[in-house]
């Protein structure tokens, strides 16, 4: 019995330390950081703000962001970075993602710091046509008022 009841105030004891944010647990935790945050914006699925573990590459976190969406241009993905390791150091890099998929090339996947955020742009074309439609949509009903315009004036 007695060797339950000191089983059980260990138990206790350790939970309670646990739970006091001052544990083992508590302490990794302020020291060593397991996740930095980066910023998904653009053509992909969940654009967003992700906790991203450490040592995630490019395709990772674009891949915790569901991915591009169909509309992305792969060839001028965007890293805005954080912060620069010195003066040299580029603040935006530009990364070619559909070359990236043709070559197998690792070179060409930059390393993903803390504070970065990556831009997946559109393709040309989905604001082309989407433009082009509502200048459709315009010179249509500029035509249709025309025509009744021209209408009225022939009675």
């Amino acid at each position: 019995m007695k060797r339950f009841i000191a089983m059980f105030l260990v138990v206790m004891t350790v939970i309670a330390y646990a739970q006091d944010g001052t544990g083992i647990g508590a302490r990794f935790s302020d020291e060593k950081k397991l996740t930095m945050p980066i910023k998904v914006w653009g053509e992909v699925v969940k654009p967003g703000i992700y906790p991203v573990p450490l040592g995630y590459d490019l395709l990772g976190i674009l891949s915790i962001a569901g991915g591009p969406v169909n509309t992305a241009k792969l060839t001028n993905v965007k890293v805005l970075r954080g912060y620069r390791l010195d003066k040299e150091d580029p603040i935006v890099v530009y990364v070619d993602l559909q070359q990236y998929m043709e070559t197998g090339d690792e070179s060409l996947i930059p390393e993903i710091r803390e504070g970065d955020t990556i831009m997946v742009p559109p393709k040309f074309g989905k604001n082309f046509v989407t433009n082009f439609a509502a200048l459709l949509a315009i010179a249509q009903s500029i035509t249709i008022i025309a025509y009744y315009i021209d209408r009225i004036g022939a009675e």
